[in-house]
């Protein structure tokens, strides 16, 4: 991700004049690189400057035109460009051939190498400026080779040399108005300090980006931008806004598909990334209402539990009461309280009955008579039929129920 965001970066910091040159596709390089061939150095020596000035020139154009097609040839045009511009002080020659030696390396990822040729193009620039180059041409320079420097020391982790050469260059953009320019150093910067994981120095640099793109109208720029925005907003979990950031720079790259296929691609990575997310988010909120639900519901069961378990331990506790009110023992004098089915029962019990005669005789089961027994017994205060027998009589119970 931060090699490509270089390389764009690389691209656009081109110097103006390359423009002056037609499209190395328009090139016959075979015819071109006849034409080379036809050159000793003791040819070179012996020439005229303006004849070497166009060999200089076919030179440019060889190393220019393989520069895609054949780095290895393209870096050989590029180092005999240079040592034509350091024999007969060409100080373009040097510039340029030593900033392809330097590009050549630093794709390489032999950024000592491209540094000692990024080195050789700064002195090329001072020959220009000794030669009176104007002003324009110098700052184009200059900002290429400040942001090459700048890419050499990033990638070796060096930010702090790095950001110091990018500053360097975006003065001299902000100084001549390249507006475009400047929005393509911030959008780096960003980029970088996001590989770096310094989120919000990488926000700030995106929306630098994003405001630049937007005033000098290159809606490339503006959707490169905004997937800046949006892999930051996705790296701080605002899903929702990396979102509404992706999805517009992906209409620009959707629109532009067969030119900005590496845009796209790295778009639709976060936008997934993103998405995933979402929908991940979405699961635990719904996982998370289905246990609230769940634990409501439960909590609104056992609510329901308690309450009509309280109030049967109340109606227990009251029937407990009155039950053991109803079975105190009463003293031998007190004719304790019987219900017409205990009264029944007793007189039969009173009259030597078994327990089955009385069920019988009262239609009843014979454990309910049992349970009816066991209530006399403990009324009476007594353990056995006899005890009962004497008792009842003791005090007088036939005569009390029947007055």
């Amino acid at each position: 991700m931060r090699k490509f965001a270089f390389q764009t970066l690389i691209l656009l910091l081109l110097p103006m004049v390359c423009h002056a040159y037609e499209d190395h596709r328009g090139w016959n390089l075979d015819s071109l690189e006849r034409e080379a061939a036809k050159w000793s150095w003791s040819r070179v020596e012996k020439a005229s400057e303006e004849e070497v000035n166009e060999y200089v020139i076919l030179v440019s154009k060889l190393s220019t035109g393989y520069s895609n097609l054949d780095p290895e040839r393209s870096r050989y045009y590029a180092l005999l460009q240079m040592r034509l511009g350091e024999r007969f002080g060409g100080g373009n020659a040097v510039y340029r051939g030593a900033m392809n030696v330097g590009q050549y390396f630093f794709h390489k990822e032999q950024y000592d190498s491209a540094y000692f040729y990024y080195g050789k193009a700064a002195k090329g620039i001072a020959m220009k400026e000794a030669n009176g180059a104007s002003e324009s041409t110098l700052d184009d320079d200059k900002s290429r080779l400040y942001g090459s420097l700048g890419n050499v020391y990033a990638m070796q982790d060096s930010l702090e040399q790095a950001f110091r050469h990018y500053a360097r260059a975006d003065s001299i953009f902000v100084r001549n108005g390249w507006i475009e320019s400047s929005s393509v150093l911030h959008y780096n910067l960003g980029e970088i300090n996001m590989d770096a994981c310094l989120y919000d120095p990488a926000r700030a640099e995106y929306e630098q980006a994003l405001q630049l793109a937007t005033q000098a109208g290159d809606s490339l720029l503006v959707a490169k931008a905004r997937y800046g925005l949006g892999r930051y907003h996705q790296a701080t979990g605002h899903t929702g806004k990396a979102l509404e950031e992706l999805t517009a720079a992906y209409s620009y790259f959707e629109a532009h598909s067969l030119d900005e296929t590496v845009g796209l691609k790295d778009t639709l990575s976060v936008m997934n990334a993103a998405h995933e997310e979402l929908y991940r988010h979405a699961r635990m909120l719904a996982i998370g209402a289905v246990l609230l639900l769940t634990l409501a519901l439960a909590a609104f069961l056992i609510a329901r539990t308690l309450k009509k378990t309280r109030q049967e331990l109340t109606e227990t506790s009251a029937v407990l009461e009155e039950t053991i009110e109803e079975l105190r023992p009463t003293e031998q004098n007190e004719k304790p309280v019987l219900t017409e089915q205990e009264v029944a029962i007793a007189r039969l019990l009173a009259q030597g009955k078994s327990s089955k005669e009385i069920a019988e005789t009262v239609h009843l089961g014979t454990n309910t008579v049992l349970w009816y027994r066991k209530r006399l017994y403990v009324k009476f205060d007594v353990h056995s039929a006899a005890a009962f027998t004497a008792e009842w009589i003791r005090r007088g119970m036939d005569s009390h129920f029947q007055g």
